[in-house]
């Protein structure tokens, strides 16, 4: 797949979604970087509710 095939299929997947996507890509690695504790099964949702800034960031 190419530069420009990949980008498209993004554009079409950010307006599907309403004109935002949240994606997952080092999600959890950044999060850890940034102080966020990883050590549960449900840390997505930890994090939400104990450190919604740090997702912001």
């Amino acid at each position: 797949m190419g530069f420009e095939k990949g980008a498209s299929l993004l554009e079409d997947l950010i307006e599907k979604a309403g004109g935002c996507a949240v994606m997952d890509g080092g999600f959890a690695t950044q999060l850890e970087t940034h102080g966020a504790s990883i050590n549960d099964p449900l840390w997505s949702a930890l994090c939400l509710i104990k450190d919604p800034h740090l997702i912001k960031q």
